[in-house]
This record gives structure tokens, C-alpha cells and sequence, in this order.
């Protein structure tokens, strides 16, 4: 079903409705600052953090079509994806781009199901296929497969990830900037309709990289290029491979996190940008155990991360310094203000409940769902499942955080038998 231009229209006008009121809200009881200055200063600073994304993402623009060809190299690293890969590997294969610039290369790591058979199955002279001997892990893997090509650009896509066929093209007209060492491309949820976990990622996969992705991509400051499908220059990343690929973290191997480690070794010196036009879509985890592992290995490398963007990015632009220790700072307060205002309270202080709180909690998620929905071509009931994704953050997400900082030297993927993940 298509949606028509007032339906997007009432979609936007909601939206910024609801962002005023917010922000008018936090106006009018600014003089609470005096009386209960913790929450008071908390709820000002959320508020800024999420209408300033919003505002900076408006600004965002995709790179011009520059008619850059350069000779790229997809590696796809995979460990037991036997079901998955067939269809990723084929939507390179599909990929509008000159044939003789572009090289595939898929890594076998050591998989114990059927993946290299499937790989195999492909029969194809395009696709190079590295097969490791043992599991020895993500960054092994996609090291072999930057060591076995000399292409400028090297991109890398997920075995469970697909690309539009333009997506590939798309990217790389961004490294037309000298300046630009790597470009994340945009990710859809592919399996959208499976479960009702895979419906609420789907507006938060949307909002985190057409909201918060392209706003800092307006800065050249893009924190984590995505696994889904990411591309960096060659040059941007051979100084620090060697590093990224036996990095440590309180004295253990940092067996997971290669997406946002090896983005922060490229932003140091690089810029890294966006590209909302650049499009995949990647199988997301259709099951709360799953997906609960999945969340509580990307805080771990999310933690470790964090401490290494702390050292360098006040060096970059003011907005992405101010941004990037926002970002660091509010997850780590989010669950002292939680507990504070929905229990202490209430229950020690008979403040009553903490209406003001989750109003403010479900205004934003109703602002993002309202956004899927006018910046969406096609209408979909799933923005729904987006609002109601914020009680499941608040009961279950929210509070991982600290479990993660203090399992933060695990080793194990928790969602894969890998022997390169094995705890020490």
C-alpha cells in the first residue's frame, strides 16, 4: 500500500508536533533544576541529544554521483551460515558493477555445517573462496580476505546480509572526497515479519541509521560502520591492520566489536560518512535469547570502544566530540534515573508516579515511529512495534549495560560454538 502525500504529510506534521511539545514540556519546568536538579538537567540533556540528531539528520545529504569506478574487493567472512550465505553471495553476483573492477571474496572460517558446501554450490569463477583450516575468528577472517586482493576500496558485507543491486556503485561515489577513509551504507531488516522482536528492530535498525548515522556522517564522524555492508579505503586501514586484527582488551583477544574497532582506527585520521542511498538488508534475531546475547556482546565491544573514541574524537569536529561523550555518558546514568524515579521515588519519598518520566520515554518512541512512517515510500503498520519497543528496553536493554562493563573481558560470541570465541 502505497502511502499518499497527506498521510506523510500528517505523518511529519505529528512529528514535529510532538518534538515542540517536548521541548516546550522541558521549557516550562526548567525551574525544577533547582528542586531536583539530577532528573531536571538529565530529562534537558536526553531531550537535546535526540532532537539535535533529528535536526543534524535533516541537514544530511547523500554524495553526489561523482562516475567513480574504483577496483573494489567484497570480502564476506562466514561461520556456520549455511542457510544464508547462498542468497548473500548471490546479491553480489547481481551487483550493478563493472566486472572487471570488482572481486569477491568469500572466507570460510572454519565452519562446521554445510556453509563452504553452499559457498561451493555457487560454481562461480567470480568468487574467490578462502577456506580456513580451524574457527579462528571474525577479524582472521576478513584479514585473510584484505590480504588476498590489492583492491583501493575494500567493502565488507555479512554472510547473512544482501545488497540492492546498485548498492555497491552508490557507496563509493563518497570516496570521491580524498578525505573520506570509510562509508557505511544503509541497513533494512530482511526477515521483518517473523516475529515480534524482528518488527521492533526494524524501526530501530531504521532510526539508528537514517536518524543517528546521518547525523554524524554530517560531520564526518560516523562512529561504527555497520558489518551489514561498510566500505574503507584501502589506504585507511593497512597502517592498522596487524593492530585490529590481535588487539586485546584487558589482556584477552578481542574476538568480536570488528566493525566499530576497525571504524575507529579509520576515524582517528579519516572522516567517515554515510550512505542512506547504499542499501542492505540483513537477517536480524528473531528470538529473545538470541537476540539478548546479540545486544550484550555488542555493549561488551560497545564498552571497550567506547574508551578508545574517548581519547581521539575531541580532536575531530566540536559537534562530534560533544555527540560521541553524550552517547557514552547517558547509557551508563539511564538506569541510576530509572531506578531513581520509577521506585525511589515513589516508594521512599511518595513523589506518586512517574508519569512525567514515561511520558517523555514514549514521546520519543512515538516520534520515531512517526518518522518510519513519513519518510517511508510504502505504509507500514510495523512503526507500532517500534513504540512498543521502548517498555522492552526499559524492562529487559536498559539494563545490560552494566552487566556488560562487567563481563567486558568475555571472549565468547555467546550466540556461536566458535573455538576462536572460547573464554580464556
Amino acid at each position: 500500500m502505497r502511502l499518499d502525500l497527506p498521510t506523510r504529510v500528517v505523518a511529519g506534521v505529528c512529528l514535529v508536533a510532538i518534538i515542540a511539545a517536548v521541548v516546550a514540556f522541558k521549557a516550562a519546568f526548567a525551574d525544577t533544576v533547582s528542586t531536583d536538579p539530577l532528573f531536571a538537567i538529565y530529562g534537558i540533556v536526553v531531550c537535546g541529544y535526540i532532537v539535535s540528531r533529528f535536526l543534524l539528520s535533516l541537514a544530511y545529504r547523500p554524495a553526489k554521483d561523482a562516475g567513480l569506478e574504483p577496483h573494489v574487493a567484497i570480502v564476506m567472512p562466514a561461520f556456520n551460515e549455511q542457510d544464508a550465505i547462498g542468497a548473500s553471495l548471490r546479491s553480489l553476483l547481481a551487483l550493478d558493477y563493472p566486472r572487471e573492477k570488482l572481486e569477491i571474496v568469500a572466507v570460510d572460517d572454519g565452519s562446521t555445517d554445510g556453509t563452504l558446501a553452499a559457498i561451493r554450490a555457487l560454481d562461480s569463477d567470480r568468487v574467490t573462496v578462502i577456506e580456513l583450516a580451524c574457527n579462528q575468528g571474525k577479524r582472521a577472517a576478513m584479514a585473510a580476505g584484505i590480504q588476498a586482493t590489492d583492491a583501493e576500496i575494500v567493502a565488507f558485507v555479512d554472510s547473512d546480509s544482501t545488497l540492492e543491486p546498485d548498492a555497491l556503485r552508490t557507496l563509493v561515489q563518497g570516496f570521491a572526497d580524498p578525505r573520506v577513509g570509510a562509508i557505511c551504507g544503509h541497513a533494512d531488516v530482511l526477515n521483518v515479519h517473523e516475529t515480534w522482536l524482528t518488527k521492533m528492530q526494524t524501526v530501530r535498525y531504521f532510526v539508528a541509521f537514517r536518524v543517528v548515522k546521518a547525523a554524524e556522517s554530517l560531520v564526518g564522524a560516523v562512529t561504527c560502520c555497520s558489518g551489514c555492508f561498510s566500505a574503507y579505503r584501502r589506504a585507511a586501514i593497512l597502517p592498522h591492520l596487524e593492530w585490529w586484527t590481535d588487539q586485546r582488551f584487558l589482556g584477552l583477544p578481542s574476538t568480536f566489536g570488528d566493525d566499530r574497532s576497525l571504524t575507529n582506527c579509520v576515524l582517528r585520521d579519516w572522516r567517515v560518512h554515510y550512505e542512506a542511498r547504499a542499501r542492505s538488508r540483513t537477517i536480524v534475531p528473531a528470538h529473545f535469547r538470541q537476540f539478548m546475547r546479540q545486544q550484550l556482546r555488542w555493549k561488551r565491544s560497545w564498552t571497550r570502544e567506547s574508551l578508545i573514541v574517548a581519547r581521539f574524537i575531541w580532536r575531530k569536529h566540536p559537534i562530534a566530540a560533544v555527540s560521541t561523550y553524550l552517547a557514552t555518558l547517558l547509557p551508563l546514568i539511564a538506569p541510576v534515573i530509572a531506578v531513581r524515579t520509577g521506585l525511589v521515588m515513589p516508594l521512599v519519598h511518595g513523589a506518586g508516579p512517574p508519569l512525567v518520566y514515561f511520558v517523555g520515554l514514549y514521546s520519543m518512541a512515538v516520534a520515531y515511529g512517526l518518522y518510519y512512517v513519513a519518510t517511508r515510500p510504502r505504509y507500514d503498520p510495523v512503526w507500532i512495534f517500534g513504540i512498543a519497543f521502548c517498555a522492552f528496553y526499559v524492562c529487559f536493554m536498559l539494563w545490560q549495560t552494566y552487566w556488560a562493563i562487567l563481563t567486558a573481558r568475555t571472549t565468547s560470541w555467546g550466540t556461536r560454538p566458535a573455538t576462536a570465541g572460547a573464554d580464556g
